[in-house]
């Protein structure tokens, strides 16, 4: 109970200084937001994946109908969790339809470190359906390629990844329709343009500013003082202080109730 409550103490304390770190620069966020851009409307390639029951696969199959694309690693704390739930509860929402309207496929930029067991652990937490939402990566080299083709930027930082956060929607004949920022989106911004991607065309896009303003593009802070990326503790917090506030009651109220049973009844 003391080790516990030190430690949540010692984060409360903490959280004030590790909200310090600056956001990357406008200059750098506008220069990543325009190479994505850039690739709405142009034809995605061919990528060799293996998924999470190592089979093999090419993404021409996912051909025929719109996809969703999003990029993850499941050692991410948080963020990749919050876009994959989001991604989730588009799927809920069309529950007769997933499968038959479009398909979902996230893809591991960490080949190195997510084996398939470890992609079907992260994506069982979020889905039982395999055949129209499948987790995969490939080799370092097919990752680079579909993520540049994306125009999806990411970089490892040590143990971590700095990334955008985004998911790609595309249509049934192979070209990105659009793309949707953030880390937690509603169920419409990923399903309007499945369903009505005419009104997507590529000279309608939102200012790039404006984008900026709105979202928050990367999982991982620029601090200009060290001219290095590190983690946004800001965004772990909300999880750790939701962890933490439940668990708290009940250690409380046990701590409690067997405080109450070891008071000694009085002799006679």
């Amino acid at each position: 109970m003391i080790n516990f409550l030190s430690i949540l103490l010692a984060l409360l304390i903490q959280y004030p200084f590790l909200s310090q770190a600056a956001e990357p620069s406008r200059s750098e966020q506008q220069e990543s937001l325009s190479k994505s851009e850039d690739t709405v409307g142009k034809k995605i390639g061919e990528y060799r994946l293996i998924d999470q029951d190592g089979r093999e696969f090419n993404t021409s199959e996912f051909i025929g109908r719109p996809f969703v694309v999003s990029f993850i690693y499941t050692s991410c704390t948080y963020i990749c969790g919050m876009i994959t739930q989001s991604l989730s509860d588009a799927v809920k929402e069309k529950q007769g339809r997933f499968g038959k309207d479009f398909n979902i496929l996230t893809v591991s930029f960490d080949p190195e470190s997510d084996t398939p067991a470890g992609l079907r652990e992260f994506g069982s937490g979020f889905t039982k359906d395999f055949t129209h939402w499948r987790f995969a990566t490939g080799s370092k080299e097919t990752i680079d390629k579909m993520t540049r083709d994306f125009g999806f930027f990411y970089k490892k930082e040590g143990s971590h990844f700095e990334h955008m956060n985004m998911v790609s929607v595309v249509g049934a004949k192979g070209s990105i329709i659009t793309h949707v920022y953030g880390t937690e989106f509603k169920p419409k911004e990923v399903l309007t343009p499945i369903y009505y991607p005419e009104n997507f065309r590529k000279d309608e896009k939102t200012g790039l500013s404006n984008l900026i303003d709105k979202v928050v593009l990367f999982c991982s802070k620029y601090d200009p003082s060290t001219d290095t990326y590190r983690v946004d503790y800001t965004m772990l917090m909300p999880l750790i202080l939701g962890i933490a506030a439940p668990l708290f009651i009940i250690l409380m109220i046990v701590h409690l109730f067997r405080g109450s049973r070891e008071v000694k009844r009085p002799t006679s």
